[in-house]
């Protein structure tokens, strides 16, 4: 173990940042971990909170830097987990293969192979040609198009099944386009943002509302369906425009116009049927597989099954998938456990002083905290985990509260391992179709734009808009539901 002494550990900082540029701070991160109550005392944090916390740090350089392949970041997180953490909580190391290895890795497996599906059988093509033939084919037109239609889908069914389902017909609206054109990258980005910000327009469009809604319900203070829709849409119609002005003026593009060039559109045959049917069958599997005690990750099994026993897929296209991202979102996925199991997010966010702040202010406070925390755990993670807290904030109207925190989940989304739209747009990008458009920075700048600009418009909308739905502010006396909400995202 190192020690405190300088002549120790400096030579070994000097060697990381000649090696690499973020070396210095991965070598004082490391040095954080190794040295038992550097932290502890000021933030008053147990040693497993303090190994988390130098976890997340080394994490955060390696993903935002790029000085290694993000997926071997992931390899990176879990092995520190396995090696330091899970010692420190006496807990066997299963806790984090299981969360690095879970359902959600399942769901993705899926949404990657109905995408391969859909061009494999063409239907792609013919979806492709139904959007360029409604929405034209001016760059900026295709890509609101793309957006508006990815954020629908959102709303209704899991946002992973969505931004694989659009990614699908992007890959056939980009099969022309130069890679190093910006149109490539707003269409990506489009897709995967759009996916994330579609979820809070319904109670059932994104885990955090329906947690946040639970609590709701427990305190009699819960909106209708039909009211949450109208206190989602006016946020969501802003955020969509915003998005687009972001991506147009961020990823310029030199066409004049987006077309299919020469492709031709199969006729509907044998394998686009058996596409549909399978589409149709896990979409329905997503939305009601719970009623079935079937989760969403054994769904998506339903696709990789049939589509490789029938001989739609065959093993080329299984060895083409990204396995890459799986990795990716598995480090997420364990980091956020890691996060939640240490007691890192409790003891950080006990310690946010609410003595003295106005509701709006507090309402804001709760709003940042919901984003934060879901740029590195998922927002499942973090609706569970803020949802008992800020029942205890009391003059705060509790149905604003809770509904902004719950959409404030869905804003956190700078990073490829943020959300399962995020990471599967990167990894797209790095497939065969997306010819290696996307690096981190490229998610980095806009995701955290669009978050903060989100975060101003949940407020203002929150103040103005609320209130108009919801009627008088009210804050009954705030009761917990008997159990946690266990979906995923």
């Amino acid at each position: 173990m190192l020690t405190a002494d300088p002549r120790e550990w400096v030579p070994i900082v000097l060697r990381l940042t000649w090696r690499t540029p973020p070396g210095v701070l991965l070598a004082i991160a490391a040095f954080v971990i190794a040295n038992e109550g550097w932290l502890a005392p000021p933030l008053d944090l147990s040693r497993p909170a303090e190994v988390t916390l130098g976890i997340v740090a080394i994490a955060a350089i390696l993903w935002i830097t790029e000085a290694v392949p993000l997926f071997v970041t992931s390899l990176v997180v879990l092995a520190l987990e396995l090696a330091w953490l899970a010692p420190t909580l006496d807990t066997q190391s299963a806790l984090f293969l299981n969360a690095f290895f879970s359902d959600v890795t399942l769901l993705f497996l899926g949404g990657f192979v109905l995408s391969a599906g859909l061009e494999r059988s063409g239907l792609d093509r013919r979806l492709a040609r139904a959007i360029l033939d409604r929405a034209g084919t001016a760059p900026t037109r295709v890509l609101l198009a793309t957006m508006v239609t990815t954020a629908l889908l959102s709303m209704w069914m899991s946002n992973t099944a969505a931004c694989a389902l659009m990614l699908g017909i992007a890959a056939t609206m980009l099969r022309d386009v130069p890679a190093d054109d910006g149109f490539r990258k707003a269409v990506l980005l489009g897709i995967a943002f759009s996916a994330n910000l579609g979820g809070i327009a319904t109670p059932i469009g994104s885990p955090p509302n329906a947690i946040l809604l639970r609590y709701l319900q427990a305190s009699g203070v819960a909106p209708s369906f039909g009211e949450w829709m109208l206190l989602a849409l006016p946020l969501l119609v802003v955020l969509l425009g915003l998005l687009l002005v972001l991506l147009s003026h961020r990823f310029p593009t030199r066409l004049e116009s987006v077309s299919l060039g020469e492709t031709t559109v199969p006729a509907f045959g044998r394998a686009q049927l058996l596409v549909v049917v399978v589409l149709a069958l896990t979409i329905g599997g997503w939305l009601f597989g719970e009623q079935l005690s079937l989760t969403t990750g054994t769904v998506a099994l339903l696709p990789v099954v049939i589509f490789f026993a029938t001989g739609l897929l065959r093993t080329e296209e299984l060895r083409a998938l990204p396995w890459d991202v799986l990795l990716l979102i598995g480090g997420g996925l364990a980091l956020g456990a890691a996060i939640d199991q240490s007691g890192l997010a409790t003891t950080l966010t006990a310690r946010i002083p609410v003595d003295g702040f106005s509701p709006i202010q507090l309402i804001a406070l709760a709003a940042i905290l919901a984003m934060v925390l879901s740029v590195f755990m998922s927002n499942t993670a973090t609706a569970n985990l803020i949802a008992p807290m800020l029942l205890g904030l009391a003059g705060v109207d509790l149905a604003t509260l809770l509904i902004v925190a719950a959409f404030a989940c869905s804003l956190g989304m700078p990073l490829p391992v943020s959300t399962p739209p995020n990471a599967m747009a990167f990894g797209f990008s790095h497939g065969p179709s997306g010819k290696g458009s996307l690096v981190a920075r490229d998610m980095i700048v806009p995701g955290t734009l669009i978050g903060v600009l989100g975060l101003a418009v949940l407020l203002t909308v929150a103040t103005l808009w609320f209130p108009v739905i919801l009627g008088a502010p009210d804050a009954p006396a705030p009761v917990a539901p008997t159990n946690d909400a266990t979906s995923t995202e």
